[in-house]
């Protein structure tokens, strides 16, 4: 058939934006991105809660090569105001264009996220760039942001005071915790009045990382937590390991509880206590269950306490290692005005050279394999990087409502309000609930 002129013009068009196509797709390297700004950027604003002065400074020396760089700006917000924040801000069309969250704030931030397509961006290929715990944010539909950093929870141990009792290192298993250090390290009163904590665990609201502590548990009990199926639905986990031969979230209910009540033998925690992170700090606390990032801040708060970091313990019996990790990765926000600019600054920021710029200068664990492997020399992050490694996260539903949960089933058992059996059910009910 002969085509006209003008249908010839468009045949020719049209074959051009296709190759156009074939070849950013051809030279887009699976996530690394470019670690050179992109031409034209326009105005984006990116809002997160990692810490802002290494994102700021990365901003800076970017908009140094290329002035585009001036409209690209980061605001922080605390994890407990960013929700509220974006809703409202999302309601008034003042939103930002890219968001900078743990993978936390996932299953509720989901729906406002633009996935990037498996077919831009293979499964294989993320799973060859990201440690394990990062392809959390690669779900049924596509990846929901690229991984940045991974925050993993570690073991925080006073040396003085464990070397006074001759224990020159922090230990490996937990039975060597609860049954050869802690006996040695508690100190009670005959009223069984605490007068040196060891493990900072049972209640909720004084424990920093309660939500972290009781999820490292969870996995080292074999829990596979919260799943998608086929259909796109969450598949509540909890209270089913993968061989299916135990309660992974009643064992871990039970553990973490054992440490607040006074009959029991590891009775070390109650609710008179302050935060543990200032019990640790004030040397009222031998241990604390901390993230890796959270070592320069304790330094700094006692600049004379003698402490160091360690991996979380494991189960004697364990063949696999687990910790519980934060894992941060940059999404571009479906509401976006500029989607090519900040597409852009995303895909920059994403690259290996940035990407792990902002985990290292955060105190955190960039999410690349390939850098995990080379391991780290600095004070805290050698260990650090190990625990990333065995680090995971889980699709929890809302976290001020997941707290919520596992706080209202540690104090049922504390306060004898239900047994074991019924407060762990009620949660993994709720917990359903909130999806």
């Amino acid at each position: 058939m002969k085509l006209r002129p003008f249908e010839l013009a468009l045949v020719i068009i049209f074959v051009g934006l296709g190759l156009t196509a074939l070849v950013i797709l051809s030279t887009f390297d699976g996530g690394s991105g470019s670690d050179e700004p992109q031409a034209v950027v326009g105005s984006v604003t990116i809002w997160g809660t990692l810490p802002a002065d290494p994102i700021n400074k990365i901003i800076r020396e970017l908009s140094e090569i290329d002035e585009s760089y001036n409209n690209v700006s980061y605001r922080y917000y605390s994890p407990t105001q960013f929700d509220e924040r974006l809703v409202n801000a999302l309601a008034d069309g003042t939103g930002p264009d890219l968001v900078l969250v743990s993978h936390e704030k996932l299953v509720e931030t989901r729906k406002r996220i633009q996935p990037i397509s498996f077919e831009f961006f293979p499964l294989r290929n993320i799973k060859d760039a990201y440690i394990d715990g990062a392809q959390i944010f690669a779900l049924n539909d596509g990846l929901y942001g690229y991984p940045i950093a991974v925050d993993p929870l570690m073991m925080y141990w006073n040396k003085n005071i464990f070397t006074n009792s001759g224990f020159l290192s922090a230990p490996a298993t937990w039975e060597d915790l609860v049954n050869s250090i802690f006996p040695e390290l508690i100190k009670r009163d005959s009223d069984r009045t605490i007068r040196q904590a060891v493990v900072a665990m049972g209640e909720y609201n004084n424990v920093r990382n309660a939500f972290g502590i009781i999820s490292a548990l969870l996995f080292q009990g074999g829990s596979q937590a919260v799943l998608l199926d086929g259909s796109d639905k969450y598949q509540v986990k909890l209270r089913l390991s993968e061989n299916g031969s135990s309660d992974p979230l009643r064992a871990a209910a039970d553990f973490y509880t054992r440490f607040s009540r006074p009959s029991n033998s590891l009775y070390s925690w109650n609710r008179s206590f302050k935060d543990d992170r200032s019990e640790f700090v004030a040397e009222r606390l031998t241990t604390y269950f901390g993230y890796g990032s959270e070592g320069a801040q304790i330094e700094k708060l006692n600049p004379n306490l003698n402490f160091d970091i360690a991996e979380v313990p494991q189960g004697a019996e364990a063949t696999i290692r687990r910790t519980y990790g934060k894992f941060y990765a940059i999404s571009l926000l479906k509401s976006s005005d500029n989607k090519v600019g900040a597409g852009s600054v995303m895909t920059n920021f994403a690259g290996a050279t940035i990407a792990n710029r902002i985990a290292v200068e955060s105190n955190m664990v960039p999410a690349y394999r390939s850098t995990v492997a080379l391991g780290s020399n600095n004070l805290y992050g050698r260990v650090a990087y190990k625990s990333a490694s065995i680090a995971l996260g889980w699709l929890n539903p809302e976290l001020s409502a997941s707290n919520q949960i596992l706080a209202t089933m540690t104090q049922d058992i504390n306060e004898n309000r239900r047994d074991l059996d019924g407060a762990v059910s009620d949660a993994a009910s709720r917990l359903g609930n909130e999806y």
